[in-house]
């Protein structure tokens, strides 16, 4: 058996086997490129302000408005072009809790959802770990980033033209019989966009096994101590604690307003995109930034640590404090979902997304098509099928 014939049989089978994984696991990857819009459209009491937003609704005031309705503050996110409200998350690690929506008109609460269940949740879960999340579904889907990585390479070998004609076969597409019509558009569409296949596919496995490449990279794994890993994300929202416990409240000093506006002196031309509290007494503010003008779908580029007792900057961990081995890393989360390149980078993501399911149904018909002409063949010549 050749290399090449191993390859194909390879490339085939295991696609026949776990094509329908990784089918989903690109439908739902291009519904998570737009999930904040999806999640707006679906809840629109949720992410719909009743007027301009007042200058005197700020983080300070509706971290209040939180705290005065019994509401423990994980996180506090202001509004932006997709979600023009604010947005309320409770601390991480506690159960049960829902993440709340103010108004930036009045700072009265509009509303609550559980960012773990409904139909952007559910399909967040299913591409993070597919619903596996204690049964090692993480490191499944990382696998399958690996398994998607290998797809590309030979997928692209086995179509690459061996006597010339590269231009001709990169637009080839046989109508007739259905046989060559499913073969050529799953070569095309998988030509076209596997570049992007592989980028995508290479990021979800940094982010699910960062400790494969910095090694590779030269870089010292995460130090402990500096707050919550990546700010006050809502869709990782936690809850209350259980038994109905209040979270610690941070010793006296500047309130957040002040917190916000420390981090915005330390670091002109960013804007803010969260506000965490201090978890626990003795522990400081967090703040993460992005650059101003950013998709809004980049949660953080900065993150800063702040004492809670004077507003100092402790710590910063962001473009200017990595190297660019680390800095690559980090970006590999805002790459893998194309915010990185705003509005392009979603949309080619999207369609990336879609292109695996039509890789294993167009598999899939080949295969069952092969299968019947040979059969009829066998019917043909006399031989059993």
């Amino acid at each position: 058996m050749t290399a090449r014939r191993a390859l194909l049989l390879g490339h085939r089978w295991i696609g026949l086997v776990l094509g329908l994984v990784l089918a989903l696991l690109g439908a739902s990857g291009s519904i998570l490129s737009f999930q904040r819009e999806i999640d707006a459209a679906l809840h629109p009491a949720l992410f719909t302000a009743s007027g301009p937003a007042s200058p005197e609704i700020g983080y300070a005031a509706i971290m209040r408005a939180a705290e005065a309705a019994g509401r423990p503050v994980g996180g506090i996110r202001p509004p932006d072009a997709v979600w023009p409200v604010w947005i309320v998350s409770p601390p991480r690690g506690a159960r049960g809790g829902l993440t709340g929506t103010y108004d930036p008109a009045t700072g009265a609460l509009l509303g609550e959802w559980d960012t773990r269940a409904g139909f952007v949740g559910t399909v967040r879960q299913f591409h993070e770990v597919l619903l596996l999340r204690e049964q090692g579904g993480r490191e499944i889907v990382g696998w399958l980033g690996v398994l998607t990585l290998l797809f590309c390479g030979t997928g692209l070998w086995l179509w690459w033209p061996r006597q010339g004609g590269l231009g001709r076969a990169l637009v080839t597409l046989r109508r007739r019989p259905a046989l060559l019509l499913n073969l050529d558009l799953h070569r095309l569409v998988g030509v076209w966009t596997v570049l992007v296949l592989a980028v995508v596919a290479f990021s979800g496995v940094a982010i699910v096994f960062p400790g494969w490449f910095r090694p590779l990279l030269g870089i010292a794994a995460p130090g402990p101590g500096f707050g919550p890993a990546a700010g006050p994300a809502p869709e990782r929202a936690g809850s209350r604690p259980a038994g109905g416990q209040e979270r610690p409240r941070a010793p006296a000093g500047p309130d957040a307003d002040a917190i916000v506006a420390a981090a915005l002196a330390h670091l002109p031309g960013q804007e803010v995109t969260g506000l965490s509290p201090p978890a626990r007494p003795g522990q400081g503010w967090t703040v993460t930034l992005r650059p101003a003008g950013t998709d809004p779908e980049v949660r953080a580029r900065t993150l800063l640590s702040l004492d809670a007792a004077s507003g100092a900057v402790l710590q910063e961990r962001g473009p200017r404090t990595r190297g660019p081995a680390e800095e690559a890393l980090a970006l590999q989360r805002w790459l893998h979902g194309g915010a990185l390149l705003g509005w392009p980078g979603r949309i080619l993501v999207f369609l990336s997304g879609l292109a695996m399911p039509l890789f294993f149904v167009t598999g899939l018909a080949a295969w069952l098509l092969r299968r019947r002409n040979r059969r009829r063949l066998a019917l043909l010549q006399g031989k059993p099928a």
